[in-house]
């Protein structure tokens, strides 16, 4: 005679608690390195953004100050930068208060270097306590077409990559994403 044998359902009945934390721990480890590679790209594409924009506007300054027969000038502080003319009286003025060359604020937590001919040069300090200081542009781009040979580094503190753009002589402004290390 055969008796029918019960099956046993102990070791099937779920998930032991080892598993689950592993899985947890797992889960938690793709999450971190995944809000890693956003905060870094969000920074990344706000740079990106920034370096064209002023790319964009060195070019259009330059096509401005051929097509109006101008000289305009570059001046860059540690919170921004603007284009400036020679005003009625002869002082350099900001060009224009409205409109795409507009003055700037750089927006945080970027900075520019620039180099002029190959020097290095700082920000130009704007002034304080009411004394008047006399403006000058950094560099200048001529009714001719041509700009003085500068190179401006768009950059984040503790990031690495950052742009570079280039005016050359010639009125040409080129911009290239210089990696870590080169």
């Amino acid at each position: 005679m055969n008796i029918p044998r019960r099956q046993s359902r102990g070791g099937s009945a779920g998930f032991t608690l080892i598993e689950i934390l592993v899985v947890v721990v797992i889960i938690g480890i793709i999450v971190t390195f995944a809000t890693l590679s956003i905060g870094n790209r969000a920074l990344d594409d706000r740079l990106e953004t920034e370096s064209e924009r002023l790319q964009q506007l060195l070019q259009l300054a330059s096509e401005e100050a051929e097509t109006k027969g101008i000289e305009l000038g570059f001046r860059y502080t540690a919170e921004g930068y603007a284009f400036y003319a020679t005003g009625k009286t002869g002082k350099w003025e900001p060009y224009p208060t409205t409109g795409p060359l507009r003055p700037r604020v750089l927006p945080q937590p970027f900075y520019l270097e620039l180099q002029v001919e190959g020097r290095p040069v700082p920000p130009a300090v704007d002034a304080q306590d009411g004394k008047e200081t006399k403006i000058e542009p950094q560099f200048l781009l001529l009714s001719s077409g041509d700009i003085t040979a500068a190179a401006l580094d768009l950059k984040a503190p503790g990031y690495a990559p950052h742009y570079h753009i280039e005016c050359s002589e010639l009125g040409k402004v080129t911009r290239t994403r210089v990696e870590e290390g080169s």
